[in-house]
């Protein structure tokens, strides 16, 4: 009796000490509380590990649910050239195809393996762009290799199969790019999700907001009478404004608008940096939406995009130092004609930044997103900007 006593006593003093920590032990009553989710990695080839790693890291943070290897399985894990994706087909169950295009791209494998385990446990993607955010997936950095759920994504997981465990409720389709599915068929992605309050349409082109009577472009757009700030709607919405005078960078494909009064939408933060091989950016604008020249008209919302910082080497013609080269998603995605000028942005402490400004194709193809597109390099021209609109916002 005072054995069992002392052993209920030393489990309960190392759950107080581990829960400090942010780790969760299951005792003898959790435990038998808890439902296990059978996993089958056999098929995942090389990943197997990383799977089972994942496993642990879930098991570690939640209490209500078990992920063990095991047949018969509820999970199937297989490894194709892919897109790491999920199809659930219930709450705790479904199939996992870890895909070597994000392994290739350098995104961490075992925290892939975490987010698609987080599908199968009834967690939608939330592409906040936070490495912090597990389910954020592809719109965090490249750099990211954190492979453990918020307390937040662990708390839900842990509501989820506390409550009915309903199969129809956790029942879809993930893939661990959202450029697939219907945004990737489209040159500039899709609808915008959205109402940024910087964003600017300027006849024909698109610019951004980046003080209150101050906008930036491309050098190549025209210089219109007038701007409509703050709406993703280019017929409707925001703010018309007059522009009163034009300022062209001296080298590179941007141009500043000053604007004849001040308007009282946020503006996009220009950062120090706009980041390396491999951040994760979104492109905005009112360019066309099909890739070969004159093929369709402006779309009236704007449309966004989610791609990424890529090698110099891979756009023809770049001034490296003052200009970024853009991803073209999966080879078939990215700006067209009418986005000139329009914000390339990053997230920046859930922050929106806006560090380039679209220019031309990295290819110097009339045939939109065949290969990544040229950016002029906001933030290596900040202290020039920051001295012709007499000082960025803080």
């Amino acid at each position: 009796m005072i054995r069992r006593q002392l052993l209920r006593a030393a489990t309960a003093a190392l759950a107080a000490v581990l829960a400090g920590t942010g780790l969760q032990v299951a005792t003898a009553a959790s435990a038998s509380a808890a439902r296990t989710v059978y996993y089958d990695a056999s098929r995942a080839g090389e990943f197997r590990t990383n799977f089972d790693q994942a496993a642990q890291i879930w098991n570690s943070r939640v209490s209500n649910v078990r992920l063990v290897p095991g047949t018969p399985a509820s999970v199937t894990i297989y490894v194709d050239s892919g897109w790491p994706r999920a199809q659930v087909t219930g709450l705790g169950s479904g199939r996992i195809w870890m895909g070597w295009q994000a392994v290739d791209q350098g995104y961490h494998r075992t925290r892939i393996a975490t987010h698609e385990f987080g599908h199968i446990l009834g967690l939608p993607d939330r592409r906040t762009g936070l490495c912090s955010d597990l389910m954020s997936g592809s719109s965090a950095p490249v750099s990211c290799t954190n492979a453990y759920p918020s307390a937040a994504e662990a708390s839900r997981v842990n509501q989820l199969f506390a409550g009915s465990r309903s199969a129809s409720a956790a029942a879809g389709s993930y893939t661990w790019t959202e450029d697939t599915g219907v945004g990737i068929l489209v040159v500039n992605g899709r609808p915008a999700t959205e109402n940024y309050p910087w964003l600017v349409y300027t006849s024909g082109c698109t610019g951004t907001l980046i003080k209150a009577n101050w906008m930036v472009t491309a050098k190549h757009c025209p210089t219109p009478s007038s701007v409509r700030v703050g709406s993703i709607n280019r017929t409707s919405g925001g703010t018309v404004v007059r522009v009163s005078r034009a300022v062209n960078h001296p080298s590179i494909d941007v141009k500043l608008f000053q604007l004849a009064s001040s308007v009282s939408y946020a503006p996009a933060p220009i950062p120090t940096t706009s980041g390396a091989v491999g951040t994760a950016t979104r492109i905005i604008g009112w360019g066309q939406t099909c890739a070969p020249r004159g093929c369709g008209s402006a779309p009236t919302v704007a449309h966004e995009l989610d791609t990424s910082i890529v090698a110099d080497s891979r756009c023809s013609g770049i001034n490296g130092p003052y200009e970024i080269c853009t991803n073209n998603t999966n080879g078939n995605a990215g700006a067209c004609y009418g986005d000139s000028g329009g914000p390339q942005v990053r997230r920046i402490n859930g922050v929106w930044n806006v560090i380039g400004a679209t220019s031309r194709a990295g290819n110097n193809s009339s045939t939109c997103a065949t290969a990544p597109s040229i950016y002029g390099d906001l933030p290596s021209i900040r202290s020039w900007i920051n001295t012709q609109v007499g000082g960025l916002p803080a």
